[in-house]
């Protein structure tokens, strides 16, 4: 019966992904409202995806198996459709809070906003997938994934001359607050 409502196991898979996908899409979300400037912002997206990577922590690798000509062939292109949408969530959510920071002069005006957020989420979803790795995490003496990401997304704004920069900033305070006003339930964050 399970293929009344599915074409192949792989369009099943790709169901679950996309449901999966759509709590990261609306944690995103939910983390763009978060008061502040737009790296604050952006920092928000960060804590989301690490936030998603601690609820899901095998999304990512399977993403990648996802994402392969082998499997993606054999879905539908209505599930491939849906899967897209929330793909395109994401990615609207992160470029608008880039696109902000262009406008605010925070990032450099010639830039174009989706070359800033495909750096973001090309080192994030890496880092997740490499720092949650056994093999990786022992030879690397990764103690703290999620940490590792984190400093990667920074190191990215800090490449695009993000302001304010680390050095200006007191974004462990900024930290504290996306913790309390948008993710209280992060039980991973120690302040």
């Amino acid at each position: 019966t399970i293929y009344l409502h599915f074409q192949t196991k792989e369009d099943l898979v790709l169901s679950v992904a996309t449901v999966a996908l759509k709590q990261r899409a609306d944690l995103f979300e939910r983390a763009s409202k978060f008061s502040g400037r737009s790296r604050e912002r952006i920092r928000a997206i960060g804590f989301a995806c690490c936030q998603f990577a601690v609820m899901c922590k095998d999304y990512f690798s399977i993403e990648m198996m996802l994402k392969s000509t082998s499997f993606w062939g054999k879905t539908s292109p209505e599930r491939r459709r849906l899967h897209g949408l929330q793909v395109s969530r994401l990615i609207h959510t992160t470029n608008s809070i880039v696109s902000d920071a262009i406008r605010e002069k925070e990032l450099p005006a010639d830039i174009k906003p989706s070359d800033v957020t495909f750096s973001l989420i090309a080192v994030t979803m890496g880092s997740h997938v490499a720092a949650m790795q056994p093999d990786i995490q022992m030879l690397c003496a990764i103690q703290d994934p999620i940490s590792i990401v984190r400093q990667n997304q920074d190191l990215v704004c800090e490449g695009w001359h993000w302001k304010p920069l680390l050095k200006d900033w007191d974004y462990a305070a900024t930290d504290r607050r996306i913790k309390k006003e948008v993710f209280p339930e992060a039980t991973w964050f120690n302040s």
